[in-house]
């Protein structure tokens, strides 16, 4: 008998035009002086708890990517918009009746943080953030007779970065960030770990 089927969720995430709704937003939100925006882009590795079955393969480890848009509010507090695919991962599931099955997590998502920055030594620098994201999982089942299910969830959302300061507006550094993603029954922590570069201006 095959798993049964979630009816598919909807997600209103769509990335072109969220970056730029949140761009405007972020634009109108008063007189800003130099260096008030910033973008960014970071890639790297990610971990994704699924569950995994004895007759189909399992991965937990794949690539991420994301894009940052931010505004610094008052001093050294800083809003900041963020979209990330995080890749996909392998794992499956049991049924009610015992049957195994498998397939692969794919997850992206879109994130709302608030966070501040901490200059540590010349040129160096620290930040912190701590928020919400819409995060939309879609599992695809191996056999494709059984189609696919998905969900969108609202999660928390964290990170930390060091950073260095090539110039006054150009950082490059490390970022790791954490959430989580549930779809079906299935549901875990997602781990990203990267190196970003951020713009201000």
């Amino acid at each position: 008998m095959p798993p049964l089927r979630l009816p598919p969720c909807r997600s209103t995430l769509r990335l072109p035009a969220r970056c730029l709704a949140i761009a405007c937003c972020l634009a109108g939100t008063g007189s800003a002086v130099a260096g008030d925006f910033s973008i960014g882009l970071g890639a790297g590795a990610d971990r994704g708890r699924v569950d995994c079955v004895a007759s189909f393969a399992c991965d937990r480890s794949s690539a991420h990517w994301k894009l940052t848009g931010g505004y610094r509010i008052a001093g050294a507090v800083d809003l900041q918009a963020v979209w990330f695919d995080a890749g996909r991962f392998r794992g499956g599931d049991t049924t009610p009746l015992g049957t195994e099955f498998g397939g692969a997590f794919k997850v992206n998502g879109f994130g709302i943080t608030v966070g501040s920055r901490w200059e540590v030594a010349p040129g160096w620098s620290v930040a912190g953030q701590a928020g919400a994201a819409s995060v939309r999982t879609r599992f695809v089942y191996e056999n494709s007779a059984y189609g696919s299910a998905s969900k969108t969830t609202l999660q928390p959302l964290a990170g930390i970065g060091l950073a260095y300061a090539i110039t006054p507006a150009l950082r490059v550094g490390v970022d790791y960030d954490v959430t989580r993603f549930k779809v079906h029954t299935a549901r875990g922590p997602l781990h990203m770990l990267g190196v970003a570069a951020q713009y201000s201006f």
